[in-house]
């Protein structure tokens, strides 16, 4: 009885020491000098919307200063899926997120309204450190797939908060309306931008950073209809546990018994191998699935 309420003390406090309450702000300045601020973070006991016991207040019904103003908002989102108007705007935006496991409900959407570009936009990169958001980033373009080879209107491409404070940066309406970058609303054409909040795995999408790990880390054949075959550099040390994500970022299988992993259960598409030596080093590749 004692060493099973010992394991659930020891589960409970690893979750939580996963999961617990982390925000940080990010200011902005415009080429005039208005600024603004927004909040941002995470935490096991948020959701995706509008959650009034971390103090987020939902700002929809007021309107844009026309001087600079920065919200976080599914706006883009809504528009873009369902044909329809946001839900929610706000200056303060708590997510769930359990780390180890970067999900792309983890990119949050930032509306950045105003007549003087370039914007600065300033945090504090010490804040990112931490190996639950290292990999955290900001962007003028929606993070997933090969989101590092694509182009948009903003000269913004990515920014991660760890190795730099600040980035100044174009309008993504440069040229005019583009849906991919942007909404209408009323009158008003809002450049939008993406802040994803995780670990290294947002990273490895990109076409750069995989092919930096591929030197490190070997799974073929790839394409593959099932068999894999991993192989790691030998100072990586031993594999203690192979774990296969979807291309958004859901868990599908993890294996610690082989080094040959099996996944022909899985549908086709792009899947992520992340290993995982005994020191709790990992490394990621790509594999295709047939």
């Amino acid at each position: 009885m004692k060493k099973s309420l010992l394991l659930i003390t020891t589960i409970c406090y690893f979750i939580t020491a996963q999961g617990q309450l982390f925000s940080f702000k990010m200011f902005f300045i415009d080429a005039i000098g208005d600024k603004d601020t927004i909040t941002l973070g995470y935490d096991l006991l948020a959701t995706d919307s509008i959650d009034l016991t971390f103090g987020e207040i939902n700002k929809i019904s007021t309107p844009l200063d026309s001087r600079l103003d920065v919200r976080i908002t599914n706006e883009f989102y809504n528009r873009t899926r369902f044909n329809m108007p946001g839900s929610y705007h706000t200056k303060k935006q708590i997510i769930y997120y359990y780390c180890p496991v970067f999900k792309y409900e983890n990119i949050q959407t930032i509306d950045i309204h105003t007549k003087h570009w370039p914007v600065t936009a300033t945090w504090n990169n010490s804040l990112f450190t931490d190996s639950c958001r290292n990999g955290s980033v900001f962007t003028s373009f929606n993070p997933g797939g090969w989101w590092d080879v694509a182009g948009s209107p903003s000269n913004l491409r990515q920014q991660v908060l760890g190795e730099n404070d600040s980035v100044t940066f174009s309008s993504n309406t440069i040229g005019g309306y583009n849906e991919n970058y942007s909404y209408i609303k009323g009158l008003d054409t809002i450049p939008v931008f993406w802040l994803g909040i995780g670990n290294e795995y947002i990273l490895y999408t990109s076409v750069n950073e995989i092919s930096k790990k591929d030197t490190q880390l070997k799974a073929f054949p790839n394409p593959t209809t099932g068999n894999l075959t991993v192989e790691v550099a030998q100072d990586f040390g031993n594999i203690n546990s192979i774990q296969i994500f979807s291309s958004t970022g859901n868990q599908m299988m993890i294996s610690k018994t082989t080094h040959e992993p099996n996944i022909s259960q899985l549908e086709k598409g792009l899947y992520f191998i992340l290993i995982t030596n005994e020191k709790g080093k990992t490394l990621c590749t790509r594999i295709l699935k047939e």
